[in-house]
């Protein structure tokens, strides 16, 4: 069961080494040992902007309109003693189909990491700029 504050665990997902669609799932995650969670979205914080294919963003709102599961974007998850904090680089174009139908939950997969991971990714724009660990 998720730990995450924002999170509940959903049904569904891959378990499996593959995204669903037989492509290689992400090589930062172990695919069969993290659960798919229904994430809040107004807690995402999506640091980086988007550059999106119209028609994909298009096609992924009719499969989730239509139910399909979608492979789960990836949320590098931060806890430290003032809250938790939810970052997602990828899945650009899974985000922008949910955002358009008014989701308000996105299907993740919660990948704890440390502020200093954040740091690498975001230097001097990341909130923990001055946090080493």
């Amino acid at each position: 069961m998720c730990d995450a504050p924002a999170c509940k665990a959903a049904g569904g997902g891959s378990s499996s080494g593959t995204d669903g669609d037989g492509l290689p799932a992400s090589i930062f995650v172990d695919a069969g040992n993290v659960e798919v969670h229904d994430v809040p979205m107004r807690v995402i914080t999506r640091p980086l902007q988007s550059s999106v294919d119209r028609a994909k963003v298009d096609d992924f709102k009719t499969k989730i309109q239509a139910g399909v599961q979608l492979t789960p974007i990836e949320v590098a998850w931060v806890e430290r003693p003032e809250g938790s904090y939810y970052f997602s680089f990828g899945g650009c174009h899974r985000w922008a189909a949910h955002t358009e139908l008014g989701s308000e939950t996105i299907p993740a997969k919660l990948i704890r990491v440390s502020p200093a991971t954040i740091n690498t990714y975001l230097g001097s724009s990341s909130p923990f700029r001055h946090t080493a660990t």
